[in-house]
């Protein structure tokens, strides 16, 4: 046993071993039964998306089922027209690998800002303590644009702390922050562009370095001017109200909801950040403690804590808005581990090992072997999307709907389909196929009387849709 540990240790130091081992159990983590699941959340919008990208080269006003998609910029699912152009279809495996490699990124990055300053064993606790956290195995191998905004975020970060490590950030430097950050907004829009802002801005002025103001407003002013230039190009009349909604401005929130909203975020970041949260704070208690705390850890908090509390404290906020911060907090509790081995810490460092090992076993287990036994519970928008084309290929007929159930509507390939609003029912001729949310069903001869509607299919996956036969009367 002492052979095979003196071994393990060995192979640890060795310049690629760790980030090898990332890679690998990214791999397995994320990989296995990839296609076996369908789309869910935002998945089959930006499938969608990118599909009439590749069939219709929309690339800044992409359409939707007919609907013009100008809520944000549409970075991800360009990456996942990419990605198809090569593949050669817009699928489960194209529209995620974006997503899926911003993750293994941005772990790197982590063990890579944390083996400067800790220990090889350090260094790939934090990666797995980012990777396997709560909040990261949510969306661990799901097309969203959360984990790109994370990987520019952080990336950004690291190259303005090179810098600041080797004495200067110079105009080229901050240029280079400023093209990722103008990245990261045509993934999301410029809101997360506010952990980059607040932690460096903060960092300035605690540490007096007002030299670099100006640099910084000039790297900002770069996503600034990109999210400028795609309004303008893309800009109708009305856009503004998508707009102030996406942003979440569009009312001031009630006094007794906004802090009920405010204590589930807390809790869910809470719970989603963990062992890494549990871990980070003692970090400081060492220093108080007279051990020798990185520089780093400073400007890391700083970028973790400030607009963290923003987006808790934000009206309609949501836990996941905060992912941008995960790996700065894996870093801060890589950087803990080092400092923390006195026996009375042991109690610590055993409960985080304890934590991240349970949750990469759930991982393993979850993609390896609950998938699999349970295929058709995970396909099922898949399955109910193409229940729905089995049945319009039956009796033929213009499809429309009336909400965009992408990740069902994704798999449906009878024909195009095209949404309207409730109010344009009455024109619709028949004959003709309606999607529509299930609970709306009787209310469709009150809009249409001209119209006998007749019940083909109902699908049993959320949202549950009602499949209607349009025929005249």
């Amino acid at each position: 046993m002492r052979t095979v540990a003196a071994r393990l240790s060995w192979l640890m130091t060795r310049r690629r071993a760790v980030p090898l081992l990332i890679i690998c159990l990214w791999a397995v983590a994320a990989f296995p039964n990839l296609s076996v699941r369908s789309f869910i959340w935002e998945e089959g919008t930006n499938a969608e998306i990118a599909r009439d990208i590749l069939s219709n080269g929309n690339l800044l006003q992409p359409e939707v089922y007919g609907l013009r998609w100008n809520e944000k910029p549409s970075l991800l699912p360009w990456l996942i027209a990419g990605v198809a152009k090569v593949t050669g279809e817009v699928n489960e495996f194209s529209a995620r690998l974006p997503a899926m490699i911003a993750v293994v990124l941005t772990a790197l990055l982590v063990q890579s800002l944390t083996r400067r300053y800790a220990s090889p064993n350090a260094s790939l606790l934090a990666a797995l303590l980012f990777m396997f956290s709560p909040m990261l195995l949510q969306k661990l191998a799901i097309a969203e644009p959360d984990t790109l905004v994370t990987l520019f975020s952080f990336a950004a970060f690291v190259v303005w702390w090179n810098g600041v490590e080797a004495g200067h950030v110079g105009w080229w430097r901050w240029i280079g922050c400023g093209l990722l950050l103008a990245i990261l907004a045509m993934a999301k829009g410029p809101q997360p562009v506010g952990y980059f802002a607040l932690g460096v801005s903060a960092y300035l002025v605690v540490t007096n370095r007002w030299r670099d103001i100006p640099g910084l407003f000039v790297c900002l002013l770069i996503p600034a001017t990109a999210t400028v230039v795609w309004a303008a190009a893309v800009y109708r009349p009305g856009d503004e109200a998508t707009w102030i909604s996406y942003a979440r401005l569009g009312s001031v929130p009630n006094i007794g909801n906004y802090v009920v909203q405010n204590a589930r975020v807390f809790f869910s970041l809470t719970v989603e950040l963990m062992p890494a949260i549990l871990l980070a704070p003692f970090l400081w208690h060492a220093r108080n403690d007279g051990r020798d705390v990185p520089h780093v850890a400073r400007p890391l908090a700083l970028y973790a804590a400030l607009c963290t509390i923003v987006v808790m404290l934000w009206p309609g906020s949501n836990s996941r808005y905060a992912m941008p911060c995960v790996p700065a907090i894996a870093v801060l509790a890589g950087l803990a581990w080092d400092v923390t081995t006195e026996a009375k810490y042991a109690w610590l460092r055993r409960i985080a090992v304890t934590i991240v090992s349970g949750l990469i076993v759930f991982q393993m287990m979850f993609t390896n072997a609950v998938v699999p036994l349970f295929a058709d519970k995970f396909g099922g928008s898949r399955i109910a999307g193409q229940g729905i084309e089995r049945a319009i290929r039956a009796n033929p007929a213009p499809v429309f709907c009336t909400s965009l159930a992408t990740n069902q509507l994704f798999y449906m390939r009878a024909g195009p389909v095209r949404c309207v609003d409730p109010a344009g029912l009455g024109s619709i001729l028949a004959p003709a196929w309606l999607i529509i949310p299930r609970e709306h069903a009787p209310l469709l001869a009150q809009l249409n009387s001209g119209l006998g509607a007749r019940l083909a299919v109902e699908t049993d996956t959320g949202p549950h849709l009602s499949l209607m036969r349009l025929d005249r009367r």
